[in-house]
Formats: C-alpha cells, sequence, structure tokens
C-alpha cells in the first residue's frame, strides 16, 4: 500500500508543470514568480520545479586590442650637402698674336772670292857649272810635293791688298823647308806673312845628287790677287 502512494502520477505532473510554465512566462520579467504550493491529496507526491532565469553565458572576454609598437625614433638623416655651384670665370681670349712684319734681305750679290796665285819661279836652285858637272855629276832640282796656297788674309781682302811676294827656300835632305828669305815683298806685311808661313809647313822632295838627298836652295813666287773667279 505505502509502495503505490510512493508512485507519481505522470499526468497530473504534467498539467502541473505546463501550469508553472504559463505562469512564468506571464511573469516573466517582474521577477521570478513562486506559485503556492498546491494542496495535495493522500498519498500524491507534489514535485516543486523552479524555473530560473536562463543565465547568461558569460561574454566572451575582448581579445585584447593589438599593441601596435612604438615607433622607433628615426635617426637623423644625414645632411646632405647642398651642390657648389660653380661658377665660370669669363676667360679673356688670348690676344692675336700679330705676326712681325718680316724685312726680307735683298739678294746680297757673292763678293769674288779672292785666290792667292802662286807661281813657283822656275830658276835653277844650285848654280852649276862645268867643272862641278863633270866632277860631282848631275843634281836633281828640288820640288814641292804639293801645290803651296798661302792664306788670303780676311784684313788684306776687305782693304783690297795685292801683290807679289818671292822667297829664298833652303830645302833641306829631309824634305823640310829651312832658312827662308823674301827677296821681293808685296808691299804689304800680312801678305808677305802668309806667304812665309805656307812655306814653312810644305814638304818637298830634296835635290838628289848621285842618288843620294841633299840640301838645295830654290826660288818661290807667290801672287796675291782678288779675282771674280
Amino acid at each position: 500500500m505505502q509502495k503505490r502512494n510512493s508512485i507519481v502520477n505522470v499526468p497530473l505532473l504534467g498539467g502541473i508543470v505546463l501550469s508553472i510554465a504559463i505562469h512564468v512566462a506571464a511573469l516573466y520579467g517582474k521577477g521570478v514568480y513562486t506559485p503556492p504550493s498546491p494542496k495535495l491529496e493522500a498519498g500524491q507526491t507534489v514535485v516543486h520545479l523552479t524555473l530560473m532565469p536562463s543565465i547568461a553565458s558569460p561574454a566572451a572576454a575582448p581579445e585584447p586590442e593589438p599593441v601596435e609598437p612604438e615607433p622607433q625614433p628615426e635617426e637623423p638623416a644625414e645632411p646632405v650637402p647642398e651642390p657648389t655651384v660653380v661658377v665660370p670665370v669669363p676667360v679673356e681670349p688670348a690676344p692675336i698674336p700679330v705676326p712681325e712684319p718680316v724685312t726680307v734681305d735683298p739678294p746680297s750679290i757673292p763678293k769674288p772670292k779672292p785666290q792667292a796665285v802662286v807661281q813657283e819661279a822656275a830658276e835653277e836652285s844650285v848654280e852649276q857649272d862645268a867643272s862641278l858637272i863633270e866632277n860631282k855629276g848631275v843634281i836633281s832640282e828640288a820640288q814641292s810635293t804639293a801645290s803651296i796656297n798661302p792664306v788670303y788674309p780676311r784684313i788684306s781682302r776687305r782693304r783690297g791688298e795685292e801683290g807679289i811676294v818671292t822667297l829664298s827656300v833652303q830645302v833641306l835632305a829631309n824634305g823640310k823647308a829651312g832658312n827662308i828669305q823674301i827677296i821681293q815683298s808685296s808691299g804689304h806685311k800680312r801678305l808677305d806673312e802668309a806667304a812665309f808661313k805656307a812655306v814653312q809647313k810644305a814638304s818637298f822632295n830634296p835635290a838628289t845628287q848621285f842618288g843620294r838627298n841633299i840640301d838645295s836652295e830654290t826660288k818661290l813666287s807667290f801672287t796675291f790677287r782678288l779675282t771674280n773667279d
């Protein structure tokens, strides 16, 4: 008997639950309403259901805003040097050289080249007599190995000095000139000295007798004359 009273009346329970739900829906928003406990008959079990307001799920924590990195201080840019404007210095044009007037000298007429004409005296250097030839044999005459040309002095050319110089020359057995004497002067000391020096430097083929060289004497004449040749 006791066991049967403990069985829940399902239809009744469903009606109670529905009634509570309707009241709760009507009174929602005015607070939580607790209906009065119904009177139960003997042998019924009452189940109290309290409709709790739905607990809102906690709002999701807002995502933290992204932290922007603090701006790094910009390094000061190296100052760019301002371009230097080079102002060209005006260059004065170089003066055009004026050619100097060229003086053209008239062609000079070549002056006549003076020449000293040498005339060798064709005189016998050694006197021969019949007795000498018979006793000592024939003597050959001394001769210069080359033409003797004295240098015409420059001052004499400018002054127009001319003349003939005759010299007596001792020709040694070795072909050199020994004693020299002026027999006839040209009248100008410079011309006489020019002839004298030329003979001193000359070489001769000495005179010979019996195939041997001997000393002898000869005469030489030098003519100094200005010519156009």
